[in-house]
């Protein structure tokens, strides 16, 4: 006697798993990227004297680093009420 496979795995969840975790990962890699390259930019203005670009690229790492943090938060909400 043999089951079938289709009745055993839900193929449309293990299908959404794949896009969600690989979105999610590519989507958190280059938010946390983007994060360190403003920070290395608003270094470099602040050495070159531009107070007001530095201030700019610092407040748009630091969007980015939160938007990493809640990204991470989210997850653990997800995991933990499953």
């Amino acid at each position: 006697m043999s089951i079938p496979l289709a009745e055993i795995v839900d193929s449309h969840a293990i299908v959404q798993v794949l896009w969600v975790s690989a979105a999610a990962g590519i989507g958190l890699s280059l938010v946390y990227s983007l994060a360190i390259a403003c920070a290395a930019r608003a270094g470099q203005q602040r050495r070159g004297g531009s107070a007001g670009a530095a201030l700019a690229w610092s407040l748009a790492s630091g969007v980015c680093g939160l938007l990493c943090a809640a990204a991470v938060v989210f997850g653990v909400l997800i995991m933990l009420s499953k």
